[in-house]
């Protein structure tokens, strides 16, 4: 038991040695991939901005979580026979308190790089969502949230500079259902799903 809690707290400081603190922003562009028939859909590209810690496990693998604020979202627009207008317009934004946990596999180019492929499972929770419609003025509200709760995995590429700058792709799935809403009984998007990419720049200290 003794040389059990020996190595333990050996493993412990010699990860503690090779973590590094950081700052994380970069662009999200996510689409609502809709079960039922909607016209046409456009990205529109968001944000993510937040903090991230780095424990780097020898020289191939690296476990790096990160606590974000993740905007995501979709613009609809579906084309409508008489009325006022040609179509219906709407966009949605959704902003995120994330978790994502990165494990990441790479080789080093000596002491100018790393690269690295990662996975990167991650939940949520809903903080903030807005709504437009027809160009009005945004709205607050939840009643197009299937569930504030979300959760999803993630899968990309990474270079590391000079040990300390980080930039990244990746592609995310959510995994649950995120958008549930009508309009006026002309359309429906029951268990909505955002998937998308997100292009990230990161600075570990």
């Amino acid at each position: 038991m003794k040389k059990l809690i020996v190595a333990a707290a050996a493993l412990l400081i010699s990860v503690s040695s090779f973590a590094q603190f950081g700052i994380i922003a970069g662009l999200t562009s996510s689409k609502t991939d809709f079960k039922s028939a909607l016209a046409d859909y456009k990205n529109i590209t968001l944000y993510h901005v937040g903090v991230t810690y780095k424990m780097s496990l020898g020289n191939l693998i690296a476990i790096q979580p990160s606590l974000i604020y993740n905007v995501k979202g979709t613009k609809v627009e579906e084309a409508i026979t008489g009325g006022t207008s040609p179509f219906i317009e709407g966009q949605w934004k959704t902003g995120y308190l994330e978790l994502p946990v990165q494990v990441q596999v790479g080789f080093g180019l000596g002491s100018l790089a790393r690269i690295y492929g990662f996975a990167e499972p991650f939940i949520g929770l809903a903080i903030s969502n807005t709504k437009q419609y027809q160009g009005n003025t945004i709205q607050k509200t939840w009643d197009n949230i299937s569930n504030k709760f979300e959760y999803g995995v993630g899968l990309g590429l990474g270079v590391e500079l000079f040990s300390h700058l980080q930039v990244s792709a990746r592609y995310f799935w959510n995994l649950g259902n995120v958008y549930d809403f009508s309009w006026a009984a002309m359309t429906s998007a029951p268990n909505g799903k955002c998937n998308g990419i997100t292009a990230s720049v990161a600075y570990i200290f």
